[in-house]
């Protein structure tokens, strides 16, 4: 996770819940709800986390849930508990053992 004082950075906490477009500089970590769409550096979405929309990065590690769209220009991590659907887009990929993956996949080339 992020660190709480890290620049360009924010995390969304468990119980909180945000529609629209969020555009971070760096890392955002979710532990929260999202419906919308999630541009960033990195993005990792905790165990409890939940993104409805489309998620745009460089690195994205996945312990919670991702539904609709996933771009990941450098590297893609679906952890044992992490669960992916839609649309896929990915330079690298890692699935632990457990970890769910349904849709459409590209292989960024």
């Amino acid at each position: 996770m992020a660190e709480a004082n890290q620049q360009g950075s924010i995390h969304i906490g468990e119980g909180v819940s945000v529609t629209g477009s969020l555009v971070v500089p760096d890392i955002i970590s979710i532990s929260g709800r999202v419906e919308g769409s999630v541009t960033a550096r990195q993005v990792i979405v905790e165990a409890t986390g939940n993104v409805q929309g489309k998620v745009q990065a460089e690195l994205v590690d996945v312990k919670g849930t991702i539904s609709e769209y996933l771009a990941a220009s450098k590297s893609l991590i679906i952890r044992s508990t992490g669960d992916v659907k839609g649309t896929v887009h990915y330079s690298e990929i890692e699935i632990e053992k457990g970890g769910q993956l349904q849709g459409d996949l590209y292989l960024n080339t």
